[in-house]
């Protein structure tokens, strides 16, 4: 699936290029946006440096993030805030500001105001994901039902319940490749040879389980 992206004509040039050339991305509009620097239809995209976020969320006058958010939670079915950068950079920042505090209130803005605040280790990470944020809000959500029972209890770790998702994979077929393979990098360097080794996958079912993590749509 291919998106359109409008850019505020505030954001920098390489940002709007690095758009332009984004794969999925069919057409760029450059133009002032009431709030948020990127929208793909209904989704909403703050883009923020790790020392801007400091600035604008945790900033002496108070917190222009927070308005930020608002405006955007009401202007867009969707709204993120999306760093370009990672925790190890808030870590090097030099400001009066704790990495601890900043952690927190990056917490705070997600679970009280609904609004994520992503880590995207640098810019064209931060399209990369943006535009597939875009795309899995466009895409019309899947209307088969998972069977009753192929989801492990909220209680296990997440990676199980991840593979409890996997199409014809139950519960005890999902404890032994977490048993395996307790993480998806683990899982995503196995070969269907490797998989169709393992007790109870056959050929067809490790051809699935090795697609499940691969295949991002049409």
């Amino acid at each position: 699936m291919r998106v359109s992206v409008t850019v505020d004509d505030r954001e920098p040039a390489g940002l709007v290029e690095a758009v332009r050339a984004y794969p999925d991305v069919i057409d760029v509009t450059v133009e002032r946006l009431a709030t948020g620097d990127l929208a793909i239809d209904s989704v909403g995209i703050e883009r923020k440096t790790p020392r801007d976020y400091v600035t604008s969320a945790m900033g002496r006058s108070g917190s222009d993030l927070a308005d930020q958010v608002e405006r955007m939670a009401a202007a867009y079915d969707h709204s993120y805030v999306l760093l370009e950068g990672d925790f190890a950079d808030l870590e090097s920042l030099r400001t009066n500001v704790s990495p601890a505090s900043i952690r927190g209130s990056m917490a705070s803005i997600t679970a009280r105001q609904g609004v994520a605040v992503i880590p995207c280790t640098d810019r064209q990470h931060l399209i990369d994901f943006a535009i597939r944020l875009g795309r899995k809000h466009a895409e019309d959500p899947t209307s088969r039902r998972l069977p009753v029972g192929s989801v492990p209890s909220r209680r296990e770790p997440t990676t199980k319940r991840m593979y409890g998702c996997i199409e014809g994979i139950g519960p005890e077929l999902a404890a032994t490749l977490y048993d395996r393979y307790p993480t998806v990098e683990a899982l995503l360097e196995a070969g269907v040879d490797e998989l169709t080794g393992i007790d109870g996958i056959g050929p067809t079912r490790a051809k699935t389980i090795h697609t499940a993590f691969r295949d991002d749509g049409p």
